[in-house]
C-alpha cells in the first residue's frame, strides 16, 4: 500500500476483464473510503488517486 494523502492509502489493482488499472482507497482502520475511476496505465491512476485523496483531505 502507498500513501496518497494524510491518513489515506491505497493499493493499486489491475481489472482485467476491462484491462485497465484503479486504486482503491482506505482510511487508516482499513475502511474503504473510494476508489479512481478505470485508467490504461499504472501511473496514471495513482495519479487520479493523488487527486482523489487530496480532495477527500479538503473536505
Amino acid at each position: 500500500m502507498q500513501e496518497y494523502g494524510p491518513g489515506i492509502v491505497g493499493e493499486v489493482r489491475f481489472a482485467r476483464q476491462d484491462g485497465g488499472y484503479y486504486v482503491q482507497l482506505y482510511d487508516r482502520e482499513g475502511n474503504p473510503v473510494g476508489k479512481t475511476g478505470l485508467w490504461r496505465t499504472e501511473s496514471n491512476a495513482k495519479e487520479a488517486a493523488r487527486r482523489l485523496a487530496e480532495k477527500m483531505g479538503g473536505e
